[in-house]
């Protein structure tokens, strides 16, 4: 391995004219906030003349040196160099605020890469999701135009720190941070070197996620096969970044391996597990390090399971014929570029599931309510769900209703959440089912909550913390008050509100003084009362945005008026079948939704 360490000054590191350091689209996008920010600030601000501060590494790949703009590819330290050129820009800004037109022009320079033709680029450049937003940063662009909350927000920071310093302090900070703070620039010159260097650098796993293990794991290897091998793979995984845009990718890679592996796989063991598959899985692994640590764990498990399992000559025949399966398999392995084509489209997939981006809006809408339930563990089960080309819309649309029915009985009866990987895990062997529909159903009943515990936890459910829950259990009540078959749907969110009948606050002077005395007219013990009943479902219903202004805290003559001007049915009942609505109104009413549920969430 060709490594040249230089140690450099940040004046040192951004003036060379004709280098550009180049962010590639498969690293993950600008993440800093504002604690990294402030301490780094802080760092500079605080060293005394006669210390230092180190950054820390910058791993570049890189290539003979030319007379044009000669890209540096940023393996390692893409966070730190565009923070630190965010930095630069402010600076830049206060020197022209300053009317230093000299100062402000050297930053430029810094900031700014030409080659032997003298066309201005860029310092640096990052990958096309974070790009467009990093140009209108540098050019002071209109901040609501800017998507990246991160650039925005902290070339907004360091505006405002540098303008609170006093022109000692800031040109004593300018001095500090361009000759007292430096990086150890590593430059290898062959892309395997640079993936083998990363890992080695960040070995102990302490800021690296799942995702940054995964991701040099995959090009380190692809690098190591032939140039071609590695582009396909690179572009393969600039397609899942951008799919899974705005979204947890270590959580879509945990969520991947469970449905593959078809078990739990907790964030702990998700590197090994993912590259355990992949050793398995590809063709020329050979060279890795892992491949002779996971084939050996492979080996010894099978040698176990013979040694512990196989009792009868049925059996042994019956592993003889693995092995033959084994075998076959060894012979499908697929190539690094196909194992990423099927990553990137699982990730637009997930990110389909996830965005809720299907064209069909029934399953849009199955999806939402299964987010609005809070059922993050049913992804695991979807992703297969989506992925497989045998399963028509219609029939996915019953699966998610049934998945809807199950997540929310578990949850009003406060099943334990842990098993849940395990169920959705297990869930995806059904899929290979003849009667899917079928077997979902089965496997689904074997872990939900019967009737009568649903019933009874269904009139005690609190729904403080759960309002997007609360909307979907009060819009599907009302759903079959109509005896709808999707002709309509309720607009959730802005537009309908959930409204608490008794409302969530009745002892402030302010509430009484405005609305009415609600304390005195629930009577005795109101005070200790209410907060064990107002979050009760008896207690919630459905009103639009300006009904429920208007309603807000009045007595209940006063709401009355207009709930019956509401559309809703299961609003309008209300005012049709309650003259007073007290807590043994709220617990009569609780019982009877209660014996309108077991009835709309059966599987």
């Amino acid at each position: 391995m060709k490594i040249t360490p230089t140690p450099l000054t940040i004046s040192q590191l951004f003036s060379t004219r004709n280098e550009q350091f180049f962010i590639p689209a498969y690293q993950r996008r600008y993440a800093w906030k504002w604690k990294q920010c402030k301490d780094l600030f802080n760092d500079i601000k605080n060293l005394t003349d006669d210390d230092s501060h180190l950054l820390g590494n910058l791993v570049c790949l890189t290539g003979a040196h030319t007379a044009k703009i000669n890209q540096l590819e940023v393996i390692d330290g893409q966070q730190r160099i565009t923070t630190l050129s965010l930095l630069l820009t402010a600076l830049s800004k206060a020197f022209e605020e300053k009317k230093d037109t000299e100062e402000a022009s050297k930053i430029e320079g810094y900031l700014k890469a030409s080659g032997v033709d003298r066309v201005k680029e860029n310092k640096v450049t990052l990958g096309e999701l974070d790009n467009p937003d990093y140009i209108k940063v540098l050019k002071d662009a209109d901040p609501e135009t800017i998507h990246n909350e991160n650039l925005k927000n902290n070339f907004a920071y360091f505006t405002e720190w540098i303008s609170e310093l006093t022109d000692d302090e800031f040109n004593s900070f300018y001095y500090k941070l361009m000759d007292k703070v430096s990086v150890i620039r590593l430059d290898v010159f062959q892309a395997k070197d640079a993936y083998k260097l990363f890992e080695t650098i960040n070995n102990r796993g302490l800021s690296l996620s799942p995702t940054d293990i995964i991701k040099n794991f995959l090009l380190g290897h692809a690098s190591s096969l032939d140039q071609e091998t590695l582009t396909a793979v690179k572009e393969n995984w600039r397609d899942i970044i951008i799919s899974l845009d705005g979204i947890d990718t270590d959580e879509f890679f945990r969520h991947f391996m469970c449905s593959q592996l078809r078990k739990k796989i907790t964030y702990t063991f998700l590197n090994d597990e993912f590259k355990k598959l992949y050793v398995n899985s590809v063709e020329a692994c050979e060279g890795l390090a892992e491949y002779r640590v996971y084939s050996t764990m492979k080996i010894e498990k099978e040698e176990d399971d013979i040694e512990d399992e196989l009792e009868s000559d049925e059996e042994i025949e019956n592993s003889s014929k693995e092995e033959v399966e084994d075998e076959k398999s060894e012979e499908q392995k697929i190539t690094a570029v196909s194992f990423t084509e099927m990553l990137a489209n699982y990730a637009k997939t997930y990110s389909y599931i996830r965005n809720r981006k299907f064209s069909n809006n029934k399953i849009n809408n199955a999806i939402l309510d299964l987010q609005r339930i809070k059922s993050i563990p049913t992804y695991t089960f979807l992703l297969e769900l989506f992925s497989r080309d045998n399963i028509t819309d219609s029939d996915r649309i019953v699966i998610l209703k049934m998945v809807a029915v199950f997540m929310l009985r578990r949850h009003i009866c406060l099943r334990q959440t842990a098993i849940l990987d395990d169920i959705f895990s297990d869930l995806v062997n059904m899929l290979d089912k003849h009667n899917i529909i079928d077997a979902v159903g089965k496997r689904l009943s074997k872990d939900i909550p019967d009737d009568e515990e649903f019933k009874l936890n269904f009139v005690k459910a609190d729904y403080k913390r759960s309002i997007n829950r609360a909307k979907y259990v009060l819009e599907q009540f009302e759903y079959k008050l109509h005896e709808t078959e999707g002709e309509f749907t309720i607009n959730s969110g802005v537009e309908v509100h959930l409204e608490h009948i008794i409302p969530q606050t009745i002892t402030t002077k302010k509430s009484k003084k405005e609305f009415g005395d609600w304390e005195l007219y629930l009577g005795e013990g109101a005070k200790h009362k209410h907060s064990d009943v107002v979050n009760r479902i008896g207690n919630l219903t459905l009103l639009g945005q300006k009904l429920n202004i208007v309603a807000s805290n009045n007595p209940f003559e006063d709401k009355v008026e207009q709930y019956n001007k509401s559309s809703l049915k299961i609003t309008k009942e209300i005012a049709e079948n309650y003259e007073e609505f007290k807590f043994d109104q709220v617990a009569s009413r609780s019982k009877d939704l209660a014996d309108k549920a077991i009835k709309i969430w059966k599987i």
